[in-house]
């Protein structure tokens, strides 16, 4: 015998059913109306019920506590999982400025904390505009003052956080004229050797035509390319990971 609801009504019960589970599920009971009969004498299983189920004019719901409780500490897990940061170069960063603020401010307690986040914020910003890891350039950045104390060839002034230029010997390298200049810089450098996708920004790297396009897709081939210490990578690798562990 054919039923005597249309598809049209089966489909809106079957849209109110949802509705319902999803008013449950998220603990806020509005001010709703459900039309259809409910069963009375419908008892699903306590293991595996389905929530609910449409069967002519009736709509069966069944939803458990234990039931509710197992869905809220699946969606508390998926939310209380962390990012995890990726060694591609040409790719998103995972870490907050607040962060490599405070990872940079530690190891160099001179700097006033507004301008470790006003650098951490900068990388991020000018990261994001070019698609380059934050995680990575932020990291080398660390690695290539020593935390911005400087002391090899480079002077704090020249607002040059990556060595462009630097040939040793004294050789000064670049000089920009502020320190969002000299992180773009980084940033622009850092592209050429991961991809070889145009620049969004205006060129500001002196030195992005001297590199071979694409030569360097993650971290670690950097090692003899931009610097010539085989340990290179797994330097910046290594902070990149004291950042992930650090306990605020």
């Amino acid at each position: 015998m054919e039923s005597g609801l249309g598809k049209k009504t089966e489909y809106k019960i079957f849209l109110k059913g949802i509705l319902l589970v999803f008013i449950l599920l998220n603990g806020s009971m509005g001010s709703y109306t459900f039309s259809g009969s409910i069963n009375a004498n419908f008892k699903p299983s306590h293991t595996g019920s389905p929530l609910f189920s449409i069967d002519n004019q009736s709509i069966y719901f069944a939803l458990f506590p234990r039931e509710v409780l197992e869905l809220r500490k699946i969606k508390r897990n998926k939310q209380s999982q962390k990012p995890t940061p990726t060694s591609i170069i040409y790719s998103k960063g995972v870490f907050p400025p607040e962060k490599l603020a405070e990872y940079l401010k530690q190891n160099n307690p001179k700097l006033p904390k507004q301008e470790t986040y006003s650098i951490a914020l900068m990388y991020i910003e000018e990261a994001k505009k070019e698609g380059i890891n934050h995680d990575i350039a932020f990291s080398q950045m660390c690695l290539e003052t020593g935390f911005l104390k400087f002391g090899g060839d480079v002077d704090p002034g020249q607002n040059n956080f990556c060595g462009l230029g630097v040939t040793g010997g004294g050789v000064k390298g670049l000089s920009f004229d502020d320190k969002r200049s000299g992180i773009r810089a980084h940033i622009q450098h850092l592209k050429a050797y991961a991809s070889t996708d145009n620049l969004n920004q205006k060129l500001v790297d002196q030195r992005f035509h001297y590199v071979k396009r694409g030569i360097a897709k993650n971290v670690n081939e950097l090692a003899g390319k931009w610097a010539m210490d085989k340990h290179y990578g797994s330097k910046i690798t290594n902070i990149i990971s004291r950042i992930e562990n650090l306990q605020n």
